[in-house]
């Protein structure tokens, strides 16, 4: 069992994972300490080691048993051939943009008369629309593939069949009821231990492309996509683990030497050209340039920044998203402080916070809901969602926990919603305003049972779950190099996390904007950064008690991310660092 090791000034409980749970894995060629991190992570065999460590060289997953799969690349292949007009309807966010645009790529080089459609978020909403649909057919999409969205589409995929429009519907949601009358390759009716079955809607457009490239007699490289499919497996959050880890870490090095001129334009305005890219580059840099069309414009300016191969175009395209972005940021901030106090009068007369936290108005944007849903998760380490009303209904973006499937939670609600979809840690849904307060109600009720009572200790209190306890001056280079190995770190697979305890702080700045300031600290050896951490600089000592990740900086320099401290109390069991 994990032991407690007390909490931070942020009031987050410390849990620790006791080494003798982690023994090292005999025979494999890393440090012991290492095999502990890896046993810790579900890897406890020198060969399942050896793949997790090198995923740069791990082979595509096989799709022959995907349900549908095959059956949706030879229709999509027969409709090529018979000079069918083909539309891709694909979603607003990174996963959906990323995977219209592997498909359309995919498409035109195999042939295709081709053309694609991404809703807009304040006038389509969510998923597929009957509207849209008509037009694309009024247009001549005699064939129209979905890319992260349709599973749950059945009614306006049923009148667009009745005018003589096939569907093959790529998604990776999960159904709900009835399925589409379409060709169907969706991976969460496959197999639970199947390769794909956690596989972002861009992963399974990687495939597909592939795939249906190859059944046209079209030539092309293994890694083609794979920087798109990258972007979108970070961005969706999904496990990175298996399949989507080796398309992670394939995805990085063709996103580092990417010849497209938007992407080379959107990593020269975020400061990473020059420097080391990895998964937090496209979560923190290039994910939110890409999602700013879809929050605060019209998504189809990120797929056009994809697509565009003539860089002048493609640069003044990745400007406007800089600009978005940076819009998105101020709105984002203020959502975020007018959320945080909504929350706060939400405490108990015990000072906690409900199961479910949730906040929204009428000012925030729709596109900004789903940014504040992260943030109060993070804040308060409970499920959360955040919405925004207009007209008397509240559409809101949902993020969850682990432990609570927001999807499963609002199909059970579903009495109550004018629409709603999407998976386990991320979900969206419509409520008429006046249902809100019953819809809260449930959904506390559900996590209340799902989180709260489970049996293990402080299961629904907010923690800081940490791999190990080190001594820093024990912390090389070479320890930042093989944890590096680790990587690409995210959903699944998170960067691990040290304690360690009375470490002398000899150098402290603050910086940042918009009165949200970051902590910059010198930490032992060590240069450190606190981000957000700003106000909390009154709370340092000389010596603090400090829970830190390694990260990259811009310029590639190795640095210590602060997590949490405390002013140092008392030293306790390390593990020792060999690596």
């Amino acid at each position: 069992m994990p032991r407690q090791a007390g909490s931070g000034t942020s009031g987050f409980a410390w849990q620790i994972a006791l080494p003798e749970e982690a023994p090292p894995i005999p025979n494999l060629d890393a440090p012991p300490f290492i095999g502990r991190l890896l046993r810790m992570r579900g890897v406890d065999t020198p060969e399942a080691a050896a793949a997790f460590l090198a995923p740069e060289h791990a082979p595509a997953a096989d799709t022959d048993d995907l349900p549908g799969f095959s059956d949706a690349v030879e229709h999509t292949a027969e409709a090529v051939k018979n000079s069918k007009k083909i539309a891709v309807y694909g979603d607003y966010d990174v996963d959906g943009v990323t995977s219209t645009a592997i498909l359309v790529e995919a498409l035109r080089e195999g042939g295709a008369d081709c053309d694609w459609f991404v809703p807009n978020r304040e006038q389509h909403g969510y998923g597929v629309h009957a509207e849209a649909l008509e037009r694309l057919g009024d247009e001549g999409a005699r064939l129209i593939i979905t890319a992260d969205c349709g599973i749950t589409a059945r009614v306006e995929i049923a009148a667009a069949h009745a005018r003589g429009i096939d569907f093959v519907v790529l998604d990776h949601h999960k159904p709900e009821g009835e399925l589409p009358d379409a060709i169907i390759a969706v991976p969460t009716l496959a197999p639970p231990d199947h390769p794909l079955r956690k596989v972002s809607a861009g992963g399974l457009a990687w495939h597909f492309a592939h795939a249906l490239c190859a059944r046209l007699g079209k030539a092309v490289q293994p890694q083609r996509w794979l920087e798109l499919a990258a972007l979108s497996t970070v961005a969706d959050v999904v496990p990175l683990r298996g399949e989507n880890r080796r398309i992670v870490s394939q995805g990085l090095r063709e996103l580092a030497r990417t010849q497209r001129p938007g992407l080379r334009a959107l990593l020269e305005a975020a400061g990473a050209r020059n420097g080391a890219i990895d998964a937090e580059t496209i979560g923190f840099q290039i994910a939110p340039r890409l999602n700013a069309a879809g929050r605060l414009a019209d998504a189809s300016l990120a797929v056009n920044t994809l697509l565009e191969q003539v860089p002048r175009r493609a640069e003044k395209f990745a400007g406007e998203l800089e600009q978005l972005n940076r819009a998105r940021r101020r709105i984002s901030d203020a959502a975020w402080e007018r959320a945080q106090a909504q929350v706060e009068r939400t405490r108990g007369k015990h000072g906690d916070v409900p199961a479910v936290v949730s906040a929204g108005d009428e000012e925030t944007p729709l596109g900004i809901v789903g940014i504040v849903a992260g943030r109060l998760v993070d804040r308060y380490q409970r499920p959360a969602f955040a919405y925004s009303v207009r007209d008397g209904l509240a559409q809101a973006s949902a993020r969850s926990r682990a432990g609570f499937d927001f999807a499963a939670a609002l199909a059970s609600c579903s009495d109550l919603l004018v629409r709603h979809g999407g998976h386990e840690m991320a979900a969206g849904f419509t409520v008429e305003a006046a249902n809100l307060a019953e819809l809260c109600k449930r959904l506390n009720a559900l996590a209340e049972a799902a989180i709260f009572g489970r049996d293990d200790a402080g299961a629904g209190e907010p923690q800081l779950k940490i791999d190990a306890q080190v001594p820093l001056d024990q912390v090389k280079r070479n320890t930042a190099s093989w944890v590096d190995r680790l990587a690409p770190f995210g959903a699944g697979n998170p960067a691990p996390v040290f304690l360690s305890l009375d470490v002398p702080v000899s150098e402290v700045r603050r910086f940042g904007r918009n009165g949200k300031p970051h902590l910059g600290l010198r930490l032992g050896d060590w240069d450190a950064v606190g981000w957000r951490m700003g106000d909390r600089e009154a709370e340092l000592a000389p010596r603090i008690d400090a829970v830190w990740n390694f990260r990259r900086s811009q310029s590639g320099a190795t640095e210590l991310e602060l997590q949490d401290f405390r002013p140092a109390e008392r030293a306790g069991a390390s593990v020792a660092v060999d690596a």
